[in-house]
Order: C-alpha cells, then structure tokens, then sequence
C-alpha cells in the first residue's frame, strides 16, 4: 500500500480567471473604445455637451443673484442705524454701538451720508470705512491709485469720477471739506453702489450707519431690533439654481442613457465575432457583460471630462458679460461644485447602464451564432407591455386626480401630480418596443419604403426602442413646460409684462400727507414741527405735465379716474383697481371711433378672455364716505369688453 502526498498549491487561481481576467478583459474594452471611437461619437457627443450645458447653466444661475453676503462682508450679523439728514445718530444708537462691543469684541463701523448729484435725482454715498476692516475686506476693491490715507484724500467709484469729471490728483470739495482724488474703487458685490470713500471718522452727521460683528449662535432678535444676518435677509426659497439644476441634470442624463442603449446596442453587434473569439477562449458570461460595461464606462468617463473642459472653457469666457449683466463681481472657479460633481457622476453612471442592457443581450447569443456574426431573433416584448400599460394608466389617474380641488372631487395637490410625472417616464420606455411594433402592423399598406422602415424597427425593437421613448419623454418635458406656461399667463388677471409701450410715459401725482404735529429727538434734544402741504390745483398739475411733454417732444393726455372700481376673480387669483375714463381724446390717441363702441360696454380692454371670466362686477363709491358699495339699480353687471384696445406706436 502506497500513500502519495502533494503539496497544496499556492496561489490558486479562481474559476473565472480572477483580477487579472478581469483587468485583462477591461484593456480589451478601452482597445475597442479607441479604434472604434467614431462609431460612439454621437453619444460622447450628447454626454459632453450635457455636461457642459450642466455647467454653464448652473454657474449663470447660481451666480447671476446679489450675493447673499452683501452688505455684511465676512461678518455673520450686521445692526443697522438711520438717522435724518444732518442730523446724525443720537445718543441711544452710539451707546447700543459700544454695547456691541464690550459683547462680542471686534465692531466694524461704516458711515455713509446720502448726498445729491446736481442737476439730477441720482445720488451717492459719501463713505466712511476702513479698507483694510476686518470685515469690510470683500466690499471694497482699488481699480486704479490707491486707498485715502488720510483727511484730505478721497477715493470715488468710476460713475461718480464721469459725472463729476474727475481725474487722479484733481481737487474736490465733498463733505464741506477740500479733498484729493487718490483712487479709483468699486464694491465687487455690487457694482451699482455708487460712493465716495474717506477715511473713518470722517462723515459728520451720517444718514446710515452700519456695525458689522460676529455673534455666534446668538439670535439676531435677542442682540437688538435692528440687527439683521444674510440669512434673514436672503429670500428663503428651498427651490435655489442648485437644486433646480439637479432635476434637470437627471432628466437630461436619463434621455441620453435612453438614446445610448440603441447605441451600445449596435455596437455590441458589430463586436459579435469579437465577443464570440473572447468566449471560446474561455471567458465567462460575466467577463462578456464586463467589456461591454467598461466600454460604457469609459465613454462615460470620457465624455464627463471632456465636458468639464468645455463648460469651464464656455465659463470662462461668458464670465466678464456675466459680472456685467449681473452687476457684482464673480469669481473664476465661483461654480457649483456640487452640481459640476454630480453632473460628471451621473454622465458616468448614464453610460454604464446604459450598455447593461446589451451587456446582458449579448450574452445569450450562443458561441457559434456570435462567431457567425448573425444578428440575435428578435425578442418577444408582452413582458415590457404589461407594466408599461400599468404605469400610464397609473400616471393618467394621478394627473386626473391632482387637476381639480376638493370640490372637483380632485386633490389639488402637488404630490400626486409628481408621481403621475414620474410614472410617465418608465411607461413610455416599456411601451416604446410594443408601440413599434404594433405600428409595423398598421403600416402594412403603406408604401414599400416606409413599410420597410417600420418592419426593420419592429425587427430590431429591443435596440431602437429606446429612441423612441427618448422621444416621448422630451415631448413630454416640452408638454409639461407649454402646459404649465399656458395656466400661469392664461389668467387675465394674472399681472405679466410691461402695461406701456416703449413710447408711453405715465405721470401719477402722489398727494402729500395732511398736516400733523411731528415730534423728532435729535441727540437727546426735542424738536416740534408741522409737516404737509397744500395739494396743488388741476390746473397746476395739467401746465406740469404739459412742460414735461413739451420738452419730450411729446403729447399729454389726462387720465381720469371715475369713482369706481373693478373687481374680479378668476383661476384662483383675485383682482381689484382703478380704471379710467375712456375719453374722447383717449379714444383718439388709441384709434378708436366712438361708433365702434358696443352702446352696452361697461368696460374697454385689451385683454383677451376678460369677457369670458364670470363675477367681474364693476363697483361704484359713493363720493364724500369713503365706501365701496354696489351700483345703483338694476344693479351691478358683470363688465364685458367688447373691443379689444391697441396701444399707440
């Protein structure tokens, strides 16, 4: 009897090769991505140029809004002060400032006093700030020269030193002091701020001051009244260009992954002999699913940077008409990381699903039909049908519900209207196939070309599906879109546009306010006085608006408001205002004959479906009461426009 013992061998390999089959198959993958690159330029193509689109859009939007630290630098909260015109803070406002300070330690104090541009209704700030503050570092920018040093330099901002036709080293009085202009700034978080900078300290009697501080964790309510931080000041509106930006940055990247399934598809057939030869040499189903993968991948990857290099190029040139447009300084790289990650993330993952499905196709063709090269059977599609049919009918009955209110018997709201959105999708891309093929069945009469056309697409249906339910998703989007601009201009009283043309001018009078005793403090000090003016008469007013038309070169025409006043509801919105008398000189001015006008019009309009909208009743005031009550018998009647108006060009 004989015993042979072996030794256990080291390093034994797994059945299916292991990683280095798998590297192996993967340089295999990325070999066939560079010789056939032409054949995948159509989805590189879709892929960076959504990536780019990603990019581009998303910094616009994002960046194109005010900042939301303007006004507070790098400072988290800000007390602001106002006083009247020459007359300066008070005692309560300097001893809350130095409150500020013994509390929370560093104070940054900045003094602007409003002060006329002659022979203009414009003004400027006359600006007292430290330029290198701690915290009012990001508010002040030297274009050219330098910063005042000292009590007699000043520094202004371009549209001041052109109104007032100032150079570098010119004399100017401002703020009852002789100064020398030193420099050139600007505030690189609004450009529109139009100052004059001095040195601190030196505005007497500011109209605004602004401390500008660090509380950390302290509400702004329990530090003072009149202290305010940028996230109380910034509208809070959870709907921001970012997370706007990512919704569209997946409908987009499933659109492409739609269009690239038909893609890999082909290509995966074109590679038949080649999959084939890889089989026979002994690699698995799952080495097969891996190249077509990997290529996927790679083209993904591929196309997610060359569109980050396109959108950055494309950004970077759109930048300075941005900070133009948007009126405040933008940084280079001031872009949505988030998104650009994301929108790079996503272009890869879209490719990679996309070839799953070829990926798993391929494998199910048999080793002497993949080295034949002959195209697979086509498949059946009753299993795709079903659920597609589910999802649409599912997606018809939660866009029916959520169309009308309680009293429709509806929701009216939105939850219902997003999930019947998002089971559209999946039920056009499993309806797509069995569409195709029931329209190869109806055009059996059709002429041969199109008859050959539709056969081929039902033949091939698993990989021209996809196409056309890329289709019908962006008809869809384009639907959605159409729809929901046509509710919301829709309503008459739905207020959007202009309401003048570019030629017309309107002038309205704003009556003062009736005298009163006001009683004002001013540093501890008391001071009395009556405020109000006489109304000017009709006559003064008509010979104003005349010399102001005059020198237009243009014609006025008084509008007269009679004491009523329309009131309406319609689609949910509501609408009550004045309206004017149609007189004859502004029938004239618009072009319309008094005989043209329906003798039973209460109302002349412009816009079209006023005359369709149900309660619009046109309310009489009775004069000296200050109520608004019916019309007189028979009562009032719903307004109904019977001419449409043109404006005048």
């Amino acid at each position: 009897m004989s015993t042979v013992v072996s030794e256990p061998a080291l390093g034994a390999r797994p059945a299916d090769g292991g990683a280095p089959a798998r590297r192996a198959v993967v340089r295999f993958a990325w070999r066939l991505l560079r010789r056939e690159w032409r054949q995948q330029f159509l989805i590189l193509a879709l892929i960076t140029v959504a990536v780019a689109a990603t990019i581009v859009g998303s910094a616009v939007a994002t960046n194109d809004p005010q900042p939301a630290s303007f006004g507070f630098g790098t400072a988290q909260d800000a007390a602001l002060f106002s006083s009247a015109p020459g007359i300066g803070l008070n005692a309560a406002a300097r001893k809350e400032i130095a409150r500020l300070e013994r509390r929370f330690g560093r104070v940054e104090v900045i003094e602007n006093r409003t002060e006329p541009i002659p022979g203009s209704i414009s003004t400027y700030q006359l600006r007292a700030e430290d330029p290198h503050g701690f915290f009012g570092g990001p508010m002040l920018a030297l274009v050219s020269g330098h910063f005042p040093s000292g009590a007699h330099q000043v520094a202004v901002t371009a549209r001041v030193a052109s109104v007032f036709h100032l150079r570098r080293g010119d004399a100017w009085r401002v703020g009852g002091l002789g100064r020398r202009l030193v420099g050139i700034v600007e505030n690189p978080q609004s450009l529109l701020d139009e100052f004059a900078l001095v040195t601190a300290g030196q505005v007497r009697s500011p109209t605004q001051v602004t401390a500008l501080f660090d509380g950390p964790r302290v509400a702004p309510d329990s530090i003072g009244p009149n202290v305010v931080t940028p996230a109380s000041v910034a509208q809070a509106n959870p709907l921001n260009p970012e997370t706007i930006s990512l919704p569209a940055l997946v409908l987009g990247m499933v659109l492409i992954a739609l269009v690239s399934v038909g893609g890999f598809t082909v290509l995966a057939q074109r590679r038949l002999r080649s999959i084939g030869m890889l089989e026979s040499t002994g690699a698995t189903d799952r080495h097969v699913r891996l190249v077509v993968r990997a290529n996927g991948t790679a083209v993904g990857a591929v196309g997610a940077v060359l569109g980050f290099l396109l959108g950055l190029a494309v950004w970077l040139a759109s930048r300075p008409n941005l900070e133009q447009s948007a009126h405040h300084v933008i940084g280079v790289l001031a872009l949505p990381w988030v998104v650009v990650a994301a929108a790079m993330v996503l272009a890869v993952a879209a490719a990679t699903v996309a070839a799953a499905r070829p990926a798993r196709a391929i494998t199910r063709v048999p080793i002497v039909t993949a080295l034949s090269g002959r195209p697979a059977p086509a498949r059946r599609i009753r299993r795709s049908a079903v659920p597609g049919t589910v999802c649409l009918a599912a997606a018809f009955l939660l866009l029916a519900y959520s169309g009308g209110t309680n009293d429709g018997n509806g929701s009216g709201g939105a939850p219902e209207l997003v999930l019947g959105i998002v089971l559209l999708i999946p039920g056009l891309i499993l309806l797509a196939p069995f569409l195709l093929s029931l329209t190869a069945r109806l055009g059996g009469r059709a002429p041969i070309a199109a008859r050959l056309a539709l056969r081929d697409l039902a033949r091939y249906r698993a990989r021209s599906g996809s196409a056309p339910a890329a289709i019908g998703v962006g008809v869809l989007v384009a639907v959605i879109v159409m729809l929901a601009a046509a509710a919301r201009y829709g309503n008459v009283f739905d207020w959007a546009g202009p309401n003048l043309t570019a030629n017309q001018l309107a002038l309205h009078y704003v009556p003062p306010p009736p005298a009163q005793a006001v009683a004002t403090t001013a540093n501890g000090g008391g001071v009395a006085g009556r405020s109000g003016a006489p109304a000017p008469s009709p006559a003064r007013l008509a010979a104003s608006a005349d010399s102001i038309a005059r020198a237009l070169g243009a014609r006025p025409i008084a509008l007269e408001t009679p004491d009523a006043q329309l009131n309406g509801s319609h689609l949910g919105r509501s609408w009550d205002g004045a309206i004017y008398v149609a007189t004859p000189k502004l029938l004239r001015a618009f072009g319309i004959k008094a005989s043209a006008i329906d003798p039973t019009a209460d109302i002349l309009s412009s816009r079209p479906g006023l005359a369709d909208v149900s309660g619009l009743v046109l309310d009489y005031g009775r004069r000296g009461e200050g109520a608004i009550g019916p019309a007189p018998a028979p009562g009032p009647r719903p307004a109904a426009p019977r001419l449409p108006v043109s404006p005048t060009r």
